[in-house]
């Protein structure tokens, strides 16, 4: 082999291994895309149920400053699961 070839050669593979590398790049980079994506989705669904979780706990909260009776049977109750 003389040295014209052996630099084509080297060259070759070092392109290969470029290409490689560029290729594994690529696919951990469209995975890492592809969990971003679900992960946006979890955070919205969650997003979601916290709102309907706030909805709820202001119904709640409304129904106890309107009925004193109400809030103090709600705080009693609280207390003893409390000391559980």
């Amino acid at each position: 082999m003389n040295t014209t070839d052996k630099i084509i050669n080297e060259l070759a593979v070092q392109l290969a291994n470029k290409a490689i590398e560029q290729a594994n790049y690529k696919i951990f980079y469209d995975e890492a895309q592809e969990k971003l994506v679900e992960v946006q989705k979890q955070l919205v669904e969650v997003q979601a149920q916290l709102e309907q979780a706030q909805t709820q706990l202001e119904k709640v909260n409304k129904v106890l400053e309107k009925g004193e009776a109400l809030k103090e049977l709600f705080d009693e109750v609280a207390n003893k699961l409390e000391e559980e």
